[in-house]
């Protein structure tokens, strides 16, 4: 055997099998090449129009929500609890006389504190007093005047707090309304643009939602009507929303 003849015919075929190798790395290199051109410019083709849009609307509060306060005053803690209790009792019954639910009314305070004579020293406890917080929701906005007068007609000491608000159902349904409006706004101004820039939307990149808010609806202040019953007038509140897409135009 010729060992000079077979090493060369090895050389031979390794240089081969490598030339092989590297024209098909390369092969594949150039394919891999021209699959990322064209999806760069697959991608180039679009041009990208960012677009806020706006939805705004007024609504009226359906509901409204009191804070009422008793006091019950004693020679005891006890007591003063006692008569804060029946105070609360009254008010409660009273409400519920004139169509308010029992499931609509909750304590959100009760406190006892003593009474201090401040004249002498040092200063000596006299007696005792309570502190009830009755919490009402009125899902009928025409009975909230009505529930004020019976409350303190009833015993309630201090009516603590008023405030206007929409029930569920209504807010669900004007916040699906005002973000349609949102979008139909953003809409508008880029087929606006685009017609301005002999193009057309083919797609929609991304949206973002920016959450609606509900100022408290202003207070409009009116005279004491007969009977008793203050009037309230709710006035108006504002929802709105904003939307901010990416339109592809080609």
């Amino acid at each position: 055997m010729n060992v000079g003849k077979l090493v060369s015919g090895i050389l031979v075929a390794v240089m081969v099998a490598s030339i092989a190798l590297l024209a098909n790395a390369a092969l594949t290199s150039a394919n891999n090449t021209v699959t990322l051109t064209q999806v760069t410019s697959t991608t180039a083709g679009f041009t990208r129009l960012s677009v806020t849009g706006y939805g705004t609307l007024t609504y009226k509060p359906d509901q409204a929500v009191l804070t009422f306060g008793v006091i019950g005053q004693g020679d005891t803690a006890e007591e003063a609890l006692g008569e804060c209790s029946s105070k609360a009792d009254a008010v409660v019954e009273a409400l519920k006389r004139i169509g308010i639910s029992e499931e609509d009314m909750k304590t959100t305070g009760i406190s006892v504190s003593p009474r201090y004579d401040w004249d002498v020293k040092p200063p000596r406890i006299v007696g005792y007093e309570a502190h009830y917080s009755l919490y009402v929701r009125v899902r009928d906005i025409n009975l909230v005047g009505k529930a004020i007068d019976t409350a303190i007609r009833a015993g309630a000491d201090t009516l603590g707090g008023l405030s206007f608000t929409l029930s569920e159902d209504a807010m669900q349904s004007l916040q699906k309304e005002v973000i349609k409006l949102a979008i139909d706004d953003a809409r508008a101004r880029a087929e606006a643009a685009a017609e301005a820039l002999g193009m057309k939307i083919v797609g929609v990149e991304s949206i973002t939602l920016s959450p609606s808010y509900t100022p408290t609806p202003r207070l409009v202040k009116a005279e004491a009507a007969e009977g008793g019953a203050p009037p309230i007038l709710p006035g108006e509140g504002k929802l709105s929303a904003t939307v901010s897409i990416i339109y592809l135009l080609q």
